[in-house]
């Protein structure tokens, strides 16, 4: 949620578990690399935390991707192709994305995971 004036990596930088981008990684890179980003969501409520999830992952693209020779469920979420496993107080979320856009694909994409999360389920702790 960006205050007036604000663009959405700058209200980000004021926000605990928002991903910003580091513009001094990012343009040491090619711009036809590839990002991958491993992200950790804990709380004692994970239940609730996985079903506010789930609820955000039905208004993205869905489909499927093969992933250590096995086909893996994805979303995809402007540039990110994302998948997800869930453990005892724990999802583990795996976000992929590439070219000369990648850091702010994944940029957006957590922004907008986090910003839901937190909202909904005021105790996660996302790293």
């Amino acid at each position: 949620m960006a205050i007036p004036n604000q663009t959405k990596h700058e209200s980000a930088r004021k926000l605990p578990g928002y991903y910003r981008i580091n513009s001094r990684w990012e343009n040491r890179r090619r711009p036809d690399d590839d990002v991958f980003l491993e992200v950790t969501v804990t709380t004692d409520k994970i239940i609730q935390a996985e079903n506010t999830f789930i609820r955000w992952l039905k208004t993205t693209e869905k489909g499927t991707v093969s992933l250590d020779n096995k086909k893996v469920t994805c979303w995809y979420c402007g540039g990110v192709c994302l998948h997800y496993t869930v453990n005892i107080n724990v999802i583990f979320l795996y976000l992929h994305s590439s070219g000369e856009d990648a850091f702010d694909s994944l940029a957006d994409c957590t922004n907008e995971i986090a910003q839901l999360l937190y909202q909904n389920n005021p105790d996660v702790s996302i790293r």
